[in-house]
């Protein structure tokens, strides 16, 4: 690096002279400014700042300036520390000695430093420099701070999607499609939710002057929850404990088996999609689907909407399907009535009035209450079928069937042998690795394809094992339904008007005549009406 301009007091003739040497290419050239605040320090008596400053801008320094008539005391080489406001270095600035003056030692570079207020980071490398070359008017980094590190705030990274803004979808045609709206953010049991990075405070520095020097400021954050979640032992993640519906509201995640629709399912909520219970505090509109796995509440009135439960389905007012309406259910459907719509269940059906509808349920079916009333379409269950009343006046056709089990026992049937083809395979299996385990007891080896088998049955098993369970649960579900069900019965609370067709396993009847208070019942190939 070239070498700055610098000056020096020279005495001679009983005079005292500023000597400027120019800097080499590159260099920086010599300011009046830092002259005048040299002479200032060391009280140089009567400066002449106008002279002086034309003299070092006219940049001819073949002869120097006079500064003084008579001589003065030598000034020793001086150093000059400059310490910044934050204190992270400091910086060193060295003048000549002037005719007899003495040069610095390094022990006295160090006192300097320390009068300056030098308390840490002193570069003796720098010093060393100095020492050697002696450049001057340049500044030397003479001591650095130790810097402090940098943390960072706490972040919290979700694992779902906190938009909360539904976007409805736009087709290829140009249309909107409201159904598909992503309002519902759906989580499995153990899924993990969020995770904390937490806050870095830093570390703290030491100024050049020995003060501390502080890390940024850093913001801390903690993972905010509410029930169904679980968190990690380190604070840092937290999980689901259930399937369910996941949101972000005011920074805190929430998990709720239930998802809560706070007015109409339309097209502000689209379609919905949901592996644990919905609950709607108002109305379902026509063209709408409510999917979960499970159960299905709604306070308002279905429209011709189509609900679908893996557990139950309860309508605290009722359904007008206009022709359009689907209840499907694994358990049992409950509802005020149910109109023009198609209802299929595994379980039971209650409802105070069905009306043109096509039911079909795995259980009892009571329509009971003020109306009770059972008109037109079509009512089938494997159990009893009871309701007030049965058709009306106005002869609209309405089918009453108590199905056959025929088809029960015969499913029942291919269970079982499913069931002894699956326990044979176990057996044999059983066998084998007796076989082999003995084999090996008794020295002998064991051929590669009988290894096969092995790791094949070994693998295969578990899924036996499981299929065997189910078909068993199934198989003893279906005889316990035929047993109970074996004295299914249509019951009249009320009236059974003409013209509804009455089927009780195979067994049909068109009634010609009204009935009151009774049961239908089946006896042999017969249609029989007893008492109640």
């Amino acid at each position: 690096m070239a070498k700055n301009g610098y000056f020096q007091l020279v005495e001679k003739d009983e005079k005292v002279w500023l000597q400027v040497y120019s800097p080499e290419p590159g260099g920086e050239e010599v300011a009046s400014s830092e002259v005048i605040d040299y002479l200032e320090l060391i009280s140089f008596p009567d400066i002449d700042i106008v002279s002086l400053d034309n003299y070092i801008k006219a940049g001819e320094f073949e002869s120097p300036f006079l500064l003084r008539e008579e001589p003065i005391i030598p000034e020793n080489e001086r150093c000059v520390v400059t310490i910044p406001e934050k204190a992270e270095r400091a910086l060193a600035r060295f003048y000549p000695p002037s005719t007899n003056g003495a040069l610095l030692t390094e022990d006295e570079i160090v006192s300097d430093l320390k009068l300056a207020g030098i308390r840490h980071g002193i570069k003796r490398k720098a010093i060393e420099h100095f020492l050697a070359h002696h450049e001057y008017c340049k500044d030397y980094i003479i001591a650095e701070a130790t810097l402090p590190v940098e943390g960072h705030s706490a972040s919290i990274e979700y694992f779902f999607d906190v938009n909360v803004t539904a976007k409805p979808k736009l087709n290829e045609d140009g249309s909107v499609d409201f159904h598909q709206l992503g309002n519902i953010k759906l989580v499995e049991s153990g899924d993990k939710l969020a995770t904390l990075t937490p806050a870095d405070r830093g570390k703290q520095g030491i100024s050049v002057t020995g003060n501390p020097l502080l890390p940024k400021k850093v913001k801390n954050r903690r993972l905010r929850f509410g029930r169904n979640i679980r968190i990690s032992k380190d604070k840092c993640n937290i999980y689901s404990k259930v399937s369910g519906h996941v949101s972000l509201v005011d920074d805190m995640v929430m998990v709720s088996d239930v998802y809560q629709v706070p007015a109409n399912v339309d097209s502000s909520t689209g379609d919905i999609d949901f592996n644990g219970t919905v609950q709607v505090m108002g109305n379902v509109n026509t063209g709408y689907t409510i999917k979960a796995e499970g159960d299905i509440i709604v306070n308002g009135v279905v429209e011709g909407a189509v609900l679908i439960s893996g557990g139950n389905i309860v309508l605290k007012r009722g359904m007008q399907g206009m022709d359009r309406g689907e209840l499907r259910a694994a358990g049992n459907i409950t509802a005020k009535f149910l109109e023009n719509c198609k209802v299929k269940c595994g379980g039971s059906l209650k409802a105070d009035a069905v009306l043109h509808s096509d039911v079909e349920c795995g259980e009892k079916i009571e329509v009971l209450g003020k109306k009770g009333l059972i008109n037109g379409g079509s009512i089938m269950t494997y159990a009893d079928i009871h309701a007030t009343s049965f058709g009306s006046t106005m002869g609209s056709a309405t089918r009453v069937e108590i199905i056959s089990d025929k088809e029960l026992l015969k499913h029942a049937n291919t269970l079982a042998e499913k069931i002894e083809e699956i326990e044979e395979s176990l057996k044999k299996m059983e066998k084998a690795a007796e076989e082999m385990k003995k084999q090996v007891q008794s020295g002998q080896g064991i051929l590669p394809e009988q290894l096969q088998y092995i790791k094949k049955a070994g693998a295969s098993k578990p899924v036996l094992i499981k299929e065997w369970q189910e078909m068993k649960y199934e198989r003893e579900s279906i005889l316990s339904q035929v047993e109970r069900n074996k004295y299914a019965c249509i019951r009249v609370e009320d009236t059974l008007y003409s013209g509804v067709k009455l089927i009780i396993k195979d067994v049909m009847k068109i009634q010609h005549e009204k009935l009151s208070h009774c049961r239908i019942v089946r006896d042999g190939a017969d249609l029989r009406v007893r008492g109640l």
